[in-house]
């Protein structure tokens, strides 16, 4: 399994037992089959996706969107929130994102690229509703210091999320940022996930780069 489906899994798989029992373990199983077959099969221009149900749900996984889970019957009344808590629309993200050097084309594109810094951001959506946001960004500690600034990316910060979650979020992703650390969990009610691929470390001097994912697109909340 590679390291960003590895923390996909481990943030997600805990969050669907509490909802359901034993759902964990199976979405654990099914994302390991499918990275392994995916790894050993010739790829096709297609992206690679699978799916599987249970008595709960419809369950959809691949790599550009995540996992997306939709209840069939009943309401899912124990996830923490939903995708409008923590996330605005990407019709409203665009402008900043723009502002900050990426190259967006929205609609109908869902995803942005930052060639300046190799950087990218991509969405899920219902509607124009974002209901799970990707991006990549570096991290440049010299002397204890960042010196590769959010702020270069995000001048606005990051718009993409509601007020409710931004400030817990962005500090959860800059303490990242300084320690060069992974992370996956959930910040005021939000999955957070960040896959940390460091690069040069040398006493308080780190390199780092960083795929970060907010939200799951659980289309039944």
């Amino acid at each position: 399994m590679n390291s960003v489906s590895h923390l996909f899994s481990a943030a997600a798989a805990p969050a669907l037992t509490a909802i359901w029992p034993g759902a964990g373990d199976r979405v654990r199983q099914e994302i390991d089959d499918f990275d392994l077959e995916t790894r050993t099969t010739r790829r096709s221009d297609d992206i690679p996706r699978t799916g599987w149900r249970d008595t709960h749900a419809d369950y959809r996984y691949d790599g550009h969107n995540g996992l997306v889970v939709t209840a069939r019957d009943t309401s899912v009344r124990r996830w923490p929130f939903g995708s409008e808590h923590y996330a605005t629309t990407m019709s409203s993200a665009v402008d900043d994102l723009l502002a900050g050097g990426y190259d967006c084309f929205y609609p109908p594109w869902q995803s942005c690229n930052r060639p300046r810094s190799n950087g990218y951001f991509r969405v899920a959506l219902r509607g124009d509703q974002i209901v799970s946001a990707q991006f990549g960004i570096g991290s440049l500690i010299e002397s204890g210091r960042q010196r590769h600034l959010l702020g270069e990316e995000f001048p606005h910060g990051l718009t993409f999320l509601t007020e409710a979650v931004r400030r817990p979020v962005t500090e959860r992703i800059e303490r990242s940022r300084r320690s060069g650390t992974g992370f996956a969990g959930i910040v005021a009610g939000t999955v957070v996930i960040i896959d940390a691929s460091r690069g040069a470390v040398e006493g308080d001097d780190l390199v780092a780069y960083f795929d970060i994912q907010i939200g799951v697109p659980l289309a039944a909340t």
